[in-house]
Order: structure tokens, then sequence, then C-alpha cells
């Protein structure tokens, strides 16, 4: 079994995303089961750490991504018996060379 862990980067993205999706339904609700299907998709690589695919734009790259709800890219790397969630994103936001820096960085 394997340990999930959140970066704060990862975390403040559930955020932002939260409340986009709050604003724009008019309904906290809809933001808060969005967030819980994030979250218990996040706690299946507990069981499944290797559950993933790899990256389309970097199919090379040491990240694995899991996809939720169709249009969300929930992006973690694993090591050893840890998955670490860098970064929750739209699947219409692609990745470049800047923003995998960038997941290099996160702890």
């Amino acid at each position: 079994m394997a340990t999930v862990k959140w970066s704060d980067h990862a975390i403040d993205c559930v955020r932002e995303q939260a409340r986009y999706i709050a604003e724009q339904s008019c309904s906290p609700e809809i933001a808060w089961k969005w967030a819980s299907d994030i979250f218990d998709e996040a706690e299946n690589l507990a069981d499944f750490p290797s559950m993933g695919h790899c990256l389309p734009e970097f199919p090379d790259a040491r990240y694995l991504e899991i996809l939720v709800r169709k249009n969300f890219r929930l992006i973690y790397r694993k090591a050893d018996d840890v998955c670490y969630i860098v970064t929750v994103r739209r699947c219409s936001m692609l990745l470049d060379e800047t923003t995998m820096a960038e997941l290099d960085s996160v702890q």
C-alpha cells in the first residue's frame, strides 16, 4: 500500500478550481462534489499507485496522470511507496517545458 502526499501547490490548485466552479455554477455543492471526486481519485493511488498513465506531452517524464471527470488531470510522481500529487489542471491546459520545470520544483 502506498502513501499519498499532496503538495501545497496541488492543494492550492484544487481550492482555486473549486472556487471557480462554485462561482460559475452558483452552487457550492457542485464545487464540493468536484473536489470530493478529485480527492477520492487520489486516494485510489494508495491501493493502485501505478494506475495513472504517461503524460502525452512528455511520455518519458517521471510523472503520471489520472483523468478525473474527463476534464481534469491529476498529475503525480511515484517514489518508492509514496505518490506525490504535484498539480491538478484542466485537460485543456497542456504542459510545456516551463511547466515541467515548475513541477520538478514542487515539493
